[in-house]
């Protein structure tokens, strides 16, 4: 039992040191590429410049104060926090933010277009009430002291026509 997890150690051990190993491009005498960690006998060897192994980061540039600093002339740290995958944690707090940016996004839309519905109705409506104006239609209002009410008399028409028009010119801009 001890030569069977002896012998697994030495494989594993093994097979990450080749995990990491320089690819080489090998060309026998007909031409016939093939690509390897180490060329068979009787084949050329060229270097590919590919590796297994994971490249080292490369050293942040530095600003004209002599800080450390990204590409977009942040710190390092910033750049580096931008670049680096971000945790399960991140994420959902970008996804709420993203959510709750679009709702407010969607309310604003939604509040613009029942302004812009109310807006339009209004102008329906006055220039509705100017027409029957305009026609002399039978138009009555309320008397404030009596309550009763009064119908429209010519100047009253007059009147009201101008309050009409200016009201419907705003409201339908």
């Amino acid at each position: 039992m001890k030569i069977t997890v002896v012998a697994t150690g030495m494989l594993m051990l093994v097979s990450s040191l080749a995990a990491q190993a320089q690819i080489l491009k090998c060309v026998d005498k007909n031409g016939k590429i093939e690509f390897a960690t180490s060329c068979p006998g009787g084949t050329k060897q060229q270097e590919t410049g590919v590796s297994s192994k994971p490249r080292a980061a490369p050293a942040p540039a530095k600003d004209d104060k002599g800080d450390k600093a990204g590409k977009d002339g942040k710190p390092a740290e910033k750049a580096a926090e931008k670049s680096a995958p971000k945790s399960l944690a991140d994420r959902d707090a970008e996804s709420r933010k993203n959510q709750k940016e679009k709702a407010e996004a969607d309310a604003k839309a939604e509040k613009s277009a029942a302004e812009s519905a109310q807006r339009k109705q209004a102008c329906e409506d006055g220039r509705s009430y100017l027409k029957r104006l305009q026609d002399r239609q039978r138009t009555a209002r309320t008397d404030p002291k009596t309550g009763e009410r009064v119908f429209f008399e010519e100047q009253d028409f007059v009147r009201e026509t101008g309050n009409a028009e200016r009201s419907a010119a705003e409201n339908c801009k």
